[in-house]
């Protein structure tokens, strides 16, 4: 029937469980409020403390305690039910305080303030905490790695920690005033991630060449010299045979006494000559462009290394910047 928790409160849950089923519900009671004393309780124990305290409370038939103990519950997880072997005397309170809570609901957004290419803070909204249940706010945030945490206090429901930095990635849990946490925000598994799209110059992935001995720069500047050389010169004999076949088609033409085309029409003979002439004179510049690049790679390829440089990749708004210094 229940579930089980670890916490500080542990103790008090395991006993109060017993006490509720051997129906000495004032005990019960007495366990249930030192437990949600307990300093740091889980979203899960203060679920489950609340629930208990509305079926001890109800059980006995306290009604203005039973539906306050209810309210909480169903203010922090709208989605708890109760065991359906409980009395009306229980479950009509529960009914209740859940379309109470329908209407008040406890709610905390997360947001964080951009500008100038920063995430200047982080932050959460606390609203509608009609029963006051929030006191601050744990900011968790990865850094190398590493965990770290901070708590703010609510000031007018909102508590806010500066950043400063192009990124972060954090999640943050809503407190109640013994830290018993009422709402997560996120978890370390699933973390929230705020961006400016300006990456910081430490996420920078970098590129680097394995020193002089690996060619330096112009090792990888020939071979794509020479891939253009060679993309370039096979455009250039695409062309070429286009060029080629145009011509043919012009050249093999019926023609009559005075050498006039007779299979094509005049307009077409013309046209025909006029696209070979434009396709030779494309491939001629590829076969030289291709030719040239194709032999400024291999003689970078030969010549080998020179001093050794660094290339950074970065985002940029139409894809991936490419920087660095030649040498």
């Amino acid at each position: 029937m229940w579930c089980l928790t670890a916490s500080a409160a542990a103790p008090k849950l395991s006993e109060a469980r017993k006490l509720i089923d051997d129906l000495e519900l004032e005990s019960a009671i007495k366990a249930l409020d030192a437990a949600e004393k307990a300093e740091g309780n889980e979203r899960a124990t203060l679920k489950e403390i609340y629930t208990l305290q509305g079926i001890a409370y109800g059980t006995l038939g306290k009604e203005a305690k039973t539906r306050d103990s209810f309210r909480k519950l169903l203010l922090i997880a709208p989605e708890a039910t109760l065991p359906a072997d409980l009395p009306p005397r229980v479950r009509t309170p529960f009914f209740e305080a859940k379309d109470w809570a329908g209407n008040n609901a406890l709610m905390a957004r997360p947001g964080a303030d951009l500008g100038d290419g920063q995430v200047r803070s982080v932050k959460v909204v606390v609203e509608k905490d009609v029963l006051r249940l929030a006191r601050s706010v744990r900011f968790h945030f990865k850094v190398n790695g590493v965990d770290q945490a901070v708590k703010v206090p609510l000031s007018l429901g909102k508590a806010q920690v500066p950043v400063g930095k192009p990124a972060a990635t954090w999640w943050a849990e809503v407190l109640n005033e013994r830290e018993g946490v009422l709402i997560e925000l996120g978890t370390a598994e699933q973390p929230r991630e705020e961006w400016t799209g300006v990456a910081p110059v430490s996420a920078v992935p970098r590129v680097e060449n394995e020193g002089a001995g690996a060619g330096g720069w112009r090792r990888p500047v020939g071979i794509a010299a020479l891939s253009a050389g060679v993309v370039a010169a096979g455009v250039g004999v695409v062309m070429g045979v286009q060029a080629t076949s145009a011509r043919s088609q012009v050249n093999g033409a019926t023609r009559d006494e005075q050498g006039r085309v007779t299979s094509l029409t005049q307009r077409d003979a013309q046209a025909l000559e006029v696209k070979a002439r434009s396709q030779a004179t494309v491939a001629n510049v590829l076969f030289g462009v291709g030719g040239g690049l194709a032999a400024a790679g291999v003689v970078l390829i030969i010549l080998g290394p020179a001093n050794e440089t660094t290339l950074a990749l970065s985002p940029a708004p139409a894809g991936v910047l490419v920087s660095g210094t030649f040498e």
